[in-house]
């Protein structure tokens, strides 16, 4: 489809807009994760009342204690109930766990065209929650309690644009590869928008945290005053890096990172070596495909 490029966006944007706060068909957030992320935040709540929420949804149940007990976190012990699984684990990576699980769970038994891989979109959602983490982790940075759901989320404009705007979509996607150029820059100079301010509509109508929010707005293109390591720019560089280490085993990596003048001024000031920052990643990687693996 060849979709003409006007200087005024306008009606592009209001008409996506529209879509994504107005239709009612549009999937919305599983009530589980949405109560269980309301108890995390009331400080009179207990581990008891949030197993209590996630217990109503025996499919949720069981598939957390089935990912519990898995390669995903190598539990020495058997974790036979929810309670537990919390004890051990924290409330945090339950909370980050019931998120991921339900969100997932839901998309990938959507039907959706034979030509959106939704497992391969999936995996890399998840990757990059995951790289999002190890990010913190290896810069011994402060991490948001938001930072792996930020990473998961990110890219859910894209399915949006694919779903419900698909002429759009195979637009950009044509004049990314005819340019080539990146699909966000095709998004902005076609539609006057990117997925990820789409995607933030959307994160919006779910009532999702503001900081998730932005993140998942600002994860390609972001304020100039934007903290260098702020979350949205943090989920941007494991966005990044899932697509460079995909291609390339742990010493190319290295030496690709090494020789970017983008990761050298972001990355020179860290108190942790390039190689030791991707074998982080490199694990964290693992756990991503472990957890799709279970969801099949």
């Amino acid at each position: 489809m060849a979709l003409e490029i006007n200087e005024d966006k306008s009606q592009i944007i209001a008409d996506i807009r529209s879509i994504v706060q107005d239709v009612r068909d549009l999937p919305t957030l599983p009530t589980v994760a949405i109560e269980v992320r309301r108890l995390v935040d009331d400080q009179t709540s207990s581990i008891s009342n949030i197993v209590a929420v996630v217990e109503q949804d025996m499919a949720l149940t069981g598939r957390i204690l089935r990912i519990s007990n898995s390669a995903y976190y190598g539990i020495p012990r058997k974790v036979d109930n929810l309670k537990m699984a919390m004890v051990i684990l924290g409330v945090r990576e339950i909370v980050n766990l019931v998120t991921s699980v339900s969100v997932m769970h839901m998309f990938l038994q959507q039907d959706l065209k034979e030509d959106f891989n939704i497992k391969e979109f999936w995996l890399h959602c998840a990757t990059c929650a995951e790289l999002t983490v190890g990010l913190y982790e290896g810069m011994k940075l402060v991490m948001p309690s938001s930072a792996y759901i930020a990473g998961l989320l990110h890219d859910i404009g894209k399915m949006l644009l694919f779903q419900y705007f698909p002429e759009y979509h195979e637009a950009c996607v044509n004049y990314a590869s005819e340019n080539k150029v990146r699909i966000v820059d095709a998004e902005v100079k076609l539609l006057g928008i990117d997925h990820g301010h789409v995607g933030s509509w959307l994160a919006k109508r779910w009532n999702i945290p503001e900081d998730i929010t932005e993140a998942i707005a600002q994860h390609h293109i972001r304020p100039p005053n934007s903290p260098a390591n702020g979350l949205p720019a943090i989920v941007d560089w494991a966005d990044r890096l899932f697509y460079l280490m995909k291609s390339k085993k742990a010493d190319d990596t290295v030496e690709a990172l090494k020789s970017s003048t983008k990761w050298n001024e972001w990355f020179k000031d860290k108190s942790i070596s390039t190689e030791k920052m991707v074998e982080i990643l490199a694990k964290r990687w693992e756990r991503s495909s472990e957890l799709i693996r279970l969801l099949d």
